[in-house]
């Protein structure tokens, strides 16, 4: 059973806590499990490497940081502070409020991801690994670069939306940004709208500012987009796919030919997103809670 260490004043969990509140920073020791079920912690928090943390129900009154190969998982909980990942093996928010979530690689480690679920945060920043924001309002704006995919699905967002870069692509779906949109050499597909693929999006997006989509190789598809300034298209290989259903009030300034239907390839592509980022999150919080329980009472 972990106690709350008096000399440096952090409490260290491993195994299970309820609802209390922690007036120290916590920490969870390489390799343990913590789960917190009600639990406020008044300070900041540590996930060691390859440790995990589930909590929910919960609030962090402080800052996380997330070590390499550890993962956190928030579930209709509150994180006052700004979440950082280094070399992380992911983060899930999923009905949580929080600060900016920050994403960066470390040698030696699987980059992860940063899936962000029916949640409310003032940013999004990652450069390592996948990128998946649905049913989420982002205050600040989000900022892909190198990562393997950057994805937006039914989401608001104020500020900038940027992907640069980016393996696999990035979508843009059901969603509002308040800001200007930019998808640049990236080696994926890009599909910004719904174009003409049953069931991909259901209604447009809306971008305040710019909508920019040029120098990416893996083909890119514009449609059903109400934009607030100008649509750049340039450099694309293939060309740019652009519909009939957009709605520009700025300049319009493309290299483009007409829609085509996607391929059913690049549709199944940007839907193993979610439902790969799905099946890890399940798998990852069983085991979580499981290994948790096992270890007994935390504090």
């Amino acid at each position: 059973m972990a106690t709350p260490a008096q000399a440096d004043l952090v409490t260290h969990c491993e195994g299970h806590g309820g609802d209390v509140t922690l007036p120290t920073p916590l920490a969870v020791p390489a390799g343990a499990s913590c789960y917190l079920d009600g639990t406020v912690v008044q300070g900041d928090v540590t996930v060691g490497e390859g440790a995990n943390l589930h909590i929910i129900e919960g609030e962090i009154e402080g800052e996380v940081t997330v070590e390499a190969d550890g993962y956190l998982d928030s579930a209709d909980s509150s994180i006052d502070g700004d979440v950082t990942n280094t070399g992380a093996y992911g983060t899930h928010l999923e009905g949580s409020d929080g600060a900016g979530v920050t994403a960066t690689s470390a040698e030696g480690f699987d980059d992860g991801f940063v899936y962000v679920v029916d949640s409310a945060v003032s940013s999004v920043d990652s450069e390592a690994g996948g990128v998946y924001v649905v049913g989420s309002n982002i205050s600040d704006g989000l900022a892909a670069t190198g990562v393997e995919y950057a994805d937006v699905v039914d989401s608001v967002l104020r500020g900038d939306l940027s992907v640069t870069g980016s393996e696999s692509g990035g979508v843009l779906c059901d969603s509002e940004v308040i800001g200007s949109v930019a998808y640049t050499g990236g080696a994926g597909p890009v599909a910004v709208g719904a174009g003409e693929q049953d069931g991909f999006c259901a209604s447009v997006n809306y971008v305040d500012g710019d909508l920019k989509v040029t120098g990416n190789s893996g083909g890119a598809y514009i449609d059903n987009n109400i934009v607030g300034g100008s649509l750049v298209t340039a450099d694309n290989s293939p060309t740019a796919e652009i519909g009939d259903n957009n709605r520009v009030r700025g300049d319009i300034d493309t290299q483009e030919v007409a829609l085509s239907t996607f391929d059913a390839e690049v549709a199944d592509e940007f839907e193993e997103h979610e439902q790969g980022l799905a099946e890890e999150v399940e798998e990852k919080r069983s085991e979580t809670v499981e290994e948790a329980m096992e270890a007994g009472p935390a504090f």
